[in-house]
């Protein structure tokens, strides 16, 4: 495990244009729990976001970025990286970028195998949430497997 992440509560964020999946882990990087979502069309979003990570006390902020392979930005990694830096601008802890690939894919299959009810899965924002756990998870074994 990286050091300087080490003791710290990580939250990561699945971005849409409708809506934001919210998850985080416990300080210890084994529990990684779909928490919410935020909805992205509203104003205040990014003081809401603040106000989540404050309350929930993340020290690091994971913030899901689908890379292209042939290393081209898409509309939608575009969106994002501007979403990031508004972001920037009004918290005060660190945002890591991370490449979230398919994990909308693999949100569904995760509800499928975990038996969520059909009616449960089409729920707005489930996908959102359970994409962005998948993203904490990725991020956290990718760390776990560089150390």
């Amino acid at each position: 495990m990286s050091a300087d992440l080490k003791g710290k509560r990580i939250a990561a964020l699945d971005v849409g244009t409708k809506r934001i999946g919210y998850a985080t882990c416990d300080e210890y990087h084994v529990a990684v729990t779909p928490r919410l979502f935020f909805d992205a069309t509203k104003e205040d979003l990014y003081e809401r976001i603040g106000k989540q990570l404050e309350n929930d006390r993340i020290d690091v902020l994971v913030v899901g970025m689908p890379l292209s392979h042939n290393d081209e930005m898409t509309a939608m990694a575009k969106l994002i990286a501007s979403f990031i830096e508004g972001l920037r601008i009004v918290l005060s802890i660190p945002i890591i970028e991370f490449d979230e690939s398919y994990s909308t894919r693999e949100a569904f299959v995760t509800m499928a195998v975990t038996k969520k009810a059909k009616k449960k899965r089409q729920e707005k924002g489930q996908k959102d949430m359970i994409a962005a756990a998948v993203i904490l998870r990725n991020f956290l074994d990718d760390l776990q497997r560089n150390t």
